[in-house]
């Protein structure tokens, strides 16, 4: 380990943490010694926090209590995951019809808002809070560490940020003690990825942390003049926010010579599962309950139905069988790497393309999240590009909507996309899935299609 490896390790990154308020180095300690149990033992464990969890929603959270009551469920029961099955899935309309009945204020530090939309195109707004963050990052770290990869070793990401933050330099600051990059995957022109690839080289990550389609397109343009051997210091590219095809998997491997793998998780729920080295996904346990359903009813291990999770740790705004939106399939045996963690397997989930502009460049579709989850009423969005300069923007919306936020909508569009281009905001029912059953909330005419390829990880959706 560097120098500066090891600074960044033992003192800035625990310094930082410290100072968000998040006791992350804690949490990671906590789940190496979880992972260290016999199966049995982490499963005492995650049943008794559940019953806390339905504790704490009973007496602090008046939206569960009557709920409760009318499901018959005993929070004090022998049996926590009995009483949880008697109660419906929790959807995103009840999260926004009934959400200041589920946040607790007095969460330590307070809940912190949050949203979700980014490569959904279903807005939401809810609350967090910091034991959500630490066990978030902790359990990236840990899983992480399952590959070699050490907390403050070096990690690059390519990623999309708020274009107010594009310019901070206080984000670069803080990167570049916390031993970390941000290669802007919103911006993914052949000139753009030239300096990207420049600064990997140069800064050498252990981990590059990314889309699968931007991480794929970036590998496809290095393939021109780069190889394995060009990346010697690469331990690990984590690929997280949308579908992962074999493709994209293979086009990785052969550029960068190292290990690719895959991290689920949703920003409602955070991470909720990663691969581990021999390839199979874990159910990150001590932090999240998941559950496999068919009509509210759970499944037992091996039959696919829809996947409902459990918050077991947050108190800001806790997620009690919340359906995820995915299909998926717990897997009845052990692991052979020895985690005493669930086995998931997910089946399909949401791909975000690619958007073309007129100098060439070539942006992550994710961007548009930046202008559609924070506006008022728009519920679920999808944007449709059918000529260089020409988009099509279909809106689901309830009753906070008004007229007023189209040209807010369209002028967002022009900042990002050129001051000339013309946007066509359309109010619609329901936006339906693409023919093939995918679920793309960015859709090209004229950016090249990356998406059409066989799916072997199910979605790693944006944590």
């Amino acid at each position: 380990m560097s120098a500066q490896d090891w600074f960044a390790r033992h003192v800035t990154y625990p310094l930082h943490e410290r100072l968000r308020g998040r006791h992350t180095l804690r949490e990671l300690h906590a789940l190496a010694r979880l992972a260290a149990l016999p199966r049995v033992a982490v499963q005492r464990h995650c049943a008794a926090h559940l019953r806390d969890l339905l504790c704490f929603a009973e007496e602090h959270l008046p939206y569960f209590g009557p709920l409760f009551t009318r499901c018959g469920l005993d929070p004090r029961a022998a049996d926590p995951y009995a009483e949880l099955a008697r109660l419906p899935a929790l959807s995103k309309t009840d999260l926004r019809a009934h959400r200041d009945e589920m946040v607790y204020r007095g969460v330590p530090g307070g809940p912190i808002p949050h949203s979700s939309g980014g490569t959904s195109g279903d807005t939401l707004h809810f609350f967090i809070d910091r034991i959500r963050q630490a066990q978030q990052l902790a359990a990236r770290l840990f899983m992480q560490g399952l590959f070699g990869v050490r907390p403050g070793q070096r990690r690059a990401y390519l990623w999309g940020s708020p274009i107010e933050s594009k310019t901070s330099r206080l984000k670069r600051w803080r990167d570049r003690f916390l031993n970390e990059i941000l290669l802007d995957a919103f911006e993914m022109s052949a000139t753009q990825m030239d300096v990207h690839l420049a600064r990997i080289a140069s800064f050498k990550p252990r981990v590059l942390y990314g889309y699968p389609s931007a991480a794929a397109l970036l590998a496809r343009h290095a393939a021109r003049r780069y190889g394995p051997a060009d990346f010697p210091w690469l331990r690990l590219v984590v690929l997280t926010g949308e579908e992962v095809t074999a493709d994209q998997v293979a086009q990785l491997r052969e550029v960068f010579g190292c290990r690719v793998v895959s991290e689920y998780g949703s920003r409602e729920v955070g991470l909720i599962a990663h691969d581990c080295p021999q390839g199979r996904m874990h159910v990150v346990a001590p932090h999240i309950h998941v559950e496999i359903v068919s009509d509210g009813l759970p499944l037992a291990a091996g039959r696919c139905g829809d996947i409902l999770c459990t918050t077991l740790n947050t108190r800001a705004q806790p997620m009690i069988r919340y359906r995820i939106g995915d299909v998926g399939t717990l897997l009845p045996e052990p692991c052979p790497c020895g985690l005493p963690f669930p086995l998931l397997w997910v089946a399909g989930g949401k791909i975000t393309g690619f958007i073309a502009l007129p100098d060439g460049q070539l942006c992550h579709g994710a961007v548009t999240s930046h202008v559609l989850r924070d506006q008022p009423g728009i519920v679920e969005f999808k944007t449709l590009q059918r000529q260089l300069d020409a988009f099509e923007v279909l809106l689901v919306v309830d009753e906070r909507f008004t007229p007023a936020t189209i040209p807010c909508v369209q002028q967002r569009y022009r900042e990002l996309f050129g001051p000339r281009i013309k946007v066509d905001c359309r109010v619609v029912e329901r936006i339906p899935p693409d023919p093939s059953g995918k679920r793309r909330y960015v859709v090209s005419d004229v950016a090249p299609d990356y998406t059409g390829f066989e799916v072997v990880c199910g979605p790693a959706r944006d944590s």
